[in-house]
């Protein structure tokens, strides 16, 4: 009777869905997302200095957004911001303008993200198996994978790969073409080379559509 009680909590026929089911499910996608993300703030805001070691090339330089006088005649400081995407660059450039500093808001970046990529993850999950549970495990387990790794703590443009592509998913997936124009061009904005996936998916759903 327990088995038979938990099959139906964890998989639910897709037409019994309900709204309070994925509201559920992805507010508790949400919570483990915020513990990782806790965790990391516990960790780096223990000391002032702390600063991931990526941050230190691709992030130091945006202090001139506060002091334009900083690092003069610099060529590190040159070239990291010259090779900075010009959507991940005018991101830290507008919160500096409202009086956040780049070192700070690269604290912060990491875990705003990772709940962005926990909604997108989730919903795409269910377009792809209508089941709430799904969408919760695959999103336990692309947050663990993502925090084992550099990619999202290292507040560098490359953070940004993961919900610029699953949005795009999601929304290619429901054939939003207003809303992948806006994604591709994020995309394009803040880690161009993204484009690339995206462009080849489009391309090969097109062939396939033209065997068809």
């Amino acid at each position: 009777m327990l088995i038979a009680k938990n099959h139906k909590i964890f998989t639910i026929e897709p037409q019994k869905i309900t709204r309070n089911q994925i509201i559920f499910w992805l507010t508790l996608s949400l919570t483990i997302a915020s513990i990782y993300g806790l965790m990391l703030w516990q960790e780096i805001f223990s000391f002032e200095y702390i600063i991931q070691d990526d941050a230190r090339q691709h992030v130091f330089w945006m202090q001139r957004f506060i002091d334009p006088d900083l690092f003069p005649n610099d060529l590190i400081a040159d070239y990291f911001q010259s090779v900075a995407p010009l959507g991940y660059s005018t991101l830290y450039k507008l919160m500096a303008s409202f009086g956040i500093n780049p070192l700070i808001f690269a604290k912060i970046l990491p875990v705003i993200l990772s709940l962005i990529i926990t909604v997108y993850c989730f919903l795409f999950t269910l377009k792809i198996l209508p089941i709430p549970f799904t969408g919760f495990l695959a999103t336990v387990m692309l947050n663990h994978s993502l925090w084992m790794k550099d990619d999202i703590s290292s507040d560098t443009a490359r953070g940004f790969i993961y919900p610029l592509l699953l949005g795009f998913l999601y929304y290619y997936f429901d054939q939003k073409l207003i809303a992948c124009t806006v994604f591709l061009i994020l995309q394009a904005l803040f880690y161009p080379q993204t484009v690339l996936i995206s462009a080849a998916l489009i391309f090969l759903d097109l062939i396939l559509n033209y065997i068809k």
